[in-house]
Parts: structure tokens; C-alpha cells; sequence
């Protein structure tokens, strides 16, 4: 009986394992069917369209957050192929000679736009360092190396890394958002001398000092006016990257968990946003990102139970029907996604089949 146990449970770690493996693979081959431009730049929707959605991006257009969270995936896969191929259209359309990384790019691989984003640029960098080391490869490490010091000359306002700086104007932003303090990274870049070490830590401490209110986190930071700001209506991407980044340096909302697990208890999912002061769902949706957020928040506090759950969850918006000409995507309504709803489950993948 112990054998036929012990046989069955491998057989099941195995299958697990397996239906990672595969699920990465269809969603990996989703996106460069559909989501990937004829100039290898990652689209952020499937359809064209002249309608910008909240954060002004449309259509075919390319992010660099996206070019971020796919190099980060890459290497979390050890794909070298995939990562220098991510490190070419780096070179070739978001990055210039100064360092400044363009926080958005038309569908030909043109942009219009004058300003950088502080999330994008930290995580491509860190990206950038760790498979230079890991491969040795120089050529990464230098480019790594030259973008973040453009930040660090750049975005950075009272000592305190911002949201993005607008190179026209000459101005670093007087605010930085708490989802884009990655103080992991952060510390990692900071280790390597071309940030600054103060700079690191006064930024990182924003997000560690951040006081919660009906169970929240803030929005924002105002690094000239030295307070934090919160919306009333409470985006949970923003949140889920805030307990993230916190759980990642040590720090745990118990607040935060509990409002998590009490939602899938209750209700078995999680919405896209909430009230802040009802706790009461504004919005029907679900997002495939939230629960990779999510998931991958769970694992670094080590509640793999819930991350498991609400993994189940985020399966429930994976098209499964091998003959559906969408196999492997997240969240396809009227033929359409968003780039985040399927690279944030790989990411969220990858981890999971690492616990």
C-alpha cells in the first residue's frame, strides 16, 4: 500500500509538473502568434484600435514594461535565445545612446513619446545584470550598467527615485507610484554602483513606511510634499505589486492577506477594483494579472494553499480547446486581451513550478 502511495504521489508531482511545463509552452506560443508585431515588438492588445485604455496605450502599440516582463521571463526559463532576441529590440527601438528607455512605442517601432518610465527601466536592468553574470555575457551588463545610471541622474527628486522623467521638459516627476518601488531590485541595483546607494534606500523606504488605511495601501508618494495619497477607488494590480515588493524585503501585511483569503472564501475569485472604505467591489472583472500577482505574492510569504486556489481561479480564463484558434490565451473576449493578462501568468507559472 505505501508503494502504490508513494507511486501515486510521484505520478501526481509529475503531472503537475507536466501541466506547468505545457501551459507555459501554449502561452508562450499564444503571444507570438497574436500579441507579437511584425517587428518582434510585444503588442499590448490583439486588435488595432485608435481608443486608449487608462494608462494611454492602444491597440498594437509596444510597451517597455511589457519588453521588461518578458526578458524577466526569459531568464527566469534560462531561454538565452529568447532573452537576446528581447535584447535586440531593446537596442534596436526602446533604448537610446543616453540611456533613456522610451516608455512606449507605435506598432512600427516609432514613438512620439519624451518620457521614460522608473519601473520599466529597473526591472529591464535588473533583468539585464543578472543574465549578464549568469551567462556572461558583457554586452548586457554595460547596457544594464547605462541605463541605470541615466536613471539615477535623472529620475531621481529629493533624493527619491519618481515615476518617470520628461526629458523635453527637463522634469522628474514630484510623485512615485508604491507599485513601482521594486526594492528588491532596487537594492540589487544599488549593489552595483551606478545607483546610489541613499537614493536606493530613501526610495525603498517609502514603500517600506507605507501606512495602510482601511486595509489598503496608498497610491502614491509626494516626495515635495512629503505624504502619501490614496484613491478611493482601490486598482488591484496596484495593490498586488505593492504586497509583492514589500513581501520581497521582509515586510508582511497581515491586513492585506487576510482581505485576499476572506475573498476567495467568500466569493471565490477577486475583483478588479474596490471600494476603499466599503471593501465592496466596484467592477464584475477579474484579471488573470491580479491572480499572478497574487499567486506569486503567496509564494514569497509561503502560503502556497492559497496561491494553489486562486491559481485555479486565474485557469478558469486560459483557453484549453486545442482546436480554438486562441489555444493558450488569457481572457479573450470579442477576440481581444491584454499583453499583461498573459505574461504575468507565465511569470506567475515559473514560480510555481519552483516551489
Amino acid at each position: 500500500m505505501l508503494i502504490i502511495v508513494v507511486v501515486l504521489v510521484g505520478a501526481g508531482f509529475y503531472w503537475f509538473f507536466v501541466e506547468n511545463k505545457e501551459t507555459d509552452e501554449m502561452t508562450e506560443a499564444f503571444i507570438q502568434r497574436w500579441l507579437t508585431n511584425d517587428n518582434g515588438t510585444l503588442a499590448t492588445y490583439i486588435l488595432d484600435g485608435d481608443v486608449e485604455d487608462e494608462d494611454e496605450v492602444k491597440g498594437r502599440e509596444a510597451l517597455s514594461e511589457t519588453l521588461g516582463l518578458w526578458m524577466t521571463y526569459a531568464l527566469k526559463k534560462q531561454d538565452k535565445a529568447l532573452f537576446e532576441k528581447s535584447y535586440q529590440l531593446l537596442r534596436r527601438y526602446f533604448l537610446d545612446d543616453s540611456g533613456f528607455v522610451f516608455w512606449k512605442l507605435k506598432e512600427s517601432g516609432e514613438t512620439d513619446v519624451s518620457a521614460n518610465a522608473l519601473i520599466d527601466d529597473i526591472r529591464i536592468a535588473g533583468a539585464l545584470y543578472k543574465a549578464g553574470e549568469s551567462w556572461n555575457k558583457r554586452k548586457y551588463i554595460e547596457t544594464a550598467s547605462r541605463i541605470t545610471a541615466y536613471v539615477a541622474q535623472n529620475n531621481e527628486n529629493q533624493e527619491i527615485l519618481t515615476d518617470f522623467y520628461e526629458r523635453e521638459d527637463n522634469y522628474a516627476s514630484e510623485f512615485i507610484t508604491l507599485s513601482y518601488i521594486d526594492g528588491q531590485t532596487l537594492q540589487y541595483l544599488g549593489s552595483k554602483g551606478t545607483l546610489a546607494p541613499q537614493v536606493s534606500e530613501s526610495t525603498i523606504e517609502v514603500l517600506k513606511q507605507a501606512p495602510m488605511k482601511q486595509g489598503f495601501y496608498p497610491k502614491t508618494y509626494n516626495v515635495e510634499e512629503n505624504h502619501y495619497v490614496y484613491d478611493e477607488k482601490i486598482n488591484m494590480v496596484d495593490q498586488a505589486l505593492v504586497a509583492l515588493h514589500q513581501s520581497e524585503i521582509g515586510i508582511g501585511s497581515k491586513d492585506f492577506l487576510q482581505f485576499i483569503r476572506s475573498e476567495m472564501e467568500q466569493r471565490g475569485l477577486v475583483h478588479g477594483i474596490y471600494d476603499r472604505k466599503t471593501k465592496q467591489p466596484l467592477v464584475e472583472y477579474e484579471s488573470p494579472a491580479i491572480y499572478a500577482l497574487l499567486i506569486m505574492y503567496c509564494l514569497e510569504i509561503g502560503d502556497v494553499s492559497l496561491a494553489e486556489d486562486i491559481r485555479t481561479q486565474m485557469k478558469q480564463f486560459l483557453v484549453t480547446r486545442r482546436y480554438s484558434k486562441y489555444f493558450g490565451g488569457y481572457s479573450i473576449y470579442d477576440h481581444d486581451t491584454h499583453i499583461f493578462d498573459n505574461v504575468l501568468p507565465l511569470l506567475a507559472e515559473q514560480q510555481m513550478e519552483k516551489q
